[in-house]
């Protein structure tokens, strides 16, 4: 008897997850809750879901962030979005001295100042 299995992987856009700053475009913009998952395959028919991922996407310059299982909770949660917000400055600003930080967020200020 043959049985041939695999992996396949997918992924989906859920919606739109919640504005905030990217520091990658320079610009305000709606970020997009993307689910990804990975199935086992039977003779290519997805049937058990394996792995399952979560991301926000920037809407302008599609840069992936992965949250983790607690910050993945806060979408569902309106409350917790400015977390979120923190959560994406800091992700973004993560490797950058203090003076560039400190430079990010004049540009950030000066940029939402014009309007």
């Amino acid at each position: 008897m043959l049985i041939m299995f695999g992996w396949v992987k997918e992924a989906k856009e859920v919606g739109p997850a919640l504005d905030c700053y990217c520091y990658r475009c320079h610009r305000k913009r709606t970020w997009e809750h993307w689910k990804e998952t990975e199935w086992v395959s039977f003779f290519t028919i997805k049937t058990i879901p394996f792995l399952s991922k979560t991301h926000v996407v920037c809407g302008g310059c599609r840069e992936p962030v992965q949250l983790d299982r607690e910050r993945a909770n806060f979408l569902a949660n309106r409350e917790h979005l400015p977390r979120l917000a923190v959560f994406l400055e800091e992700r973004q600003l993560a490797g950058k001295s203090e003076v560039q930080r400190n430079y990010m967020r004049a540009q950030r200020e000066q940029n939402e100042s014009r309007g």
